[in-house]
């Protein structure tokens, strides 16, 4: 196999023997391959980083990290010009979490387990950028629309067995924030339970923490 470049030039972007990567990363490698896959989660064995890695073209791609170098100063939209572009999109925040996101009352940190790093809430404006997932343009809202595109090549079109969501089901929830790489998302059903989405693996987990119980910062921190 050829070398690959980590995506991350400002403190690595080293050349990497695929001998080199962890076991895990290198067997996950060596079977994505022979599939072709275009999708795949692997980590730098130099910075530790994970990035995205496309086997067909055999090129890796930045996964959750920026460059804390370059400043971009973005200007925000204003609400009806944020409400316009969900509206385009057809995606529907649930009307009290929307009230949330406009009100002075919205805290971007929200801690879900004590033993953890907080969680990042995405702000209006957040939610409405577009962010590419595998070579797609998504909102950050819908991007799990985008990573189940990538799963269900991968998979056949079918779900792991004992998933409490299929990937069908977890392409219609709404992503609000993240820590890391895992993301946080509102099932689409009942619009108030949470699920944290891992793309690396495709996995979902349910969480106790409720969107009512972010909305009024109660029984947070389980």
């Amino acid at each position: 196999m050829e070398d690959i470049i980590c995506p991350y030039p400002w403190d690595c972007g080293k050349t990497i023997e695929p001998k080199k990567l962890s076991k895990h990363d290198y067997d996950f490698l060596s079977s994505a391959s022979g599939k072709k896959m275009i999708f795949m989660i692997i980590h730098c064995p130099e910075c530790s980083r994970e990035f995205k890695f496309n086997t067909v073209q055999w090129k890796s791609d930045k996964f959750g990290y920026s460059d804390p170098n370059i400043t971009i100063e973005k200007k925000g939209k204003t609400i009806k010009q944020l409400t316009a572009i969900l509206d385009r999109a057809k995606v529907d925040i649930p009307l009290a979490y929307f009230d949330y996101l406009i009100s002075g009352e919205f805290d971007s940190q929200i801690s879900i387990f004590s033993n953890e790093e907080n969680f990042n809430l995405y702000d209006l404006n957040q939610l409405c950028e577009k962010i590419n997932v595998d070579g797609t343009s998504y909102l950050t809202i819908s991007q799990l629309k985008g990573f189940v595109h990538s799963l269900l090549e991968i998979t056949d079109g079918i779900s792991p067995k004992g998933q409490d969501l299929n990937y069908k089901d977890i392409s219609n929830c709404l992503t609000i924030g993240s820590e890391n790489t895992k993301l946080l998302c509102i099932d689409y059903r009942d619009q108030n339970s949470l699920w944290i989405f891992h793309p690396d693996g495709g996995d979902i987990e349910r969480i106790s923490v409720t969107l009512e119980n972010i909305i009024k910062r109660q029984n947070l921190n389980k």
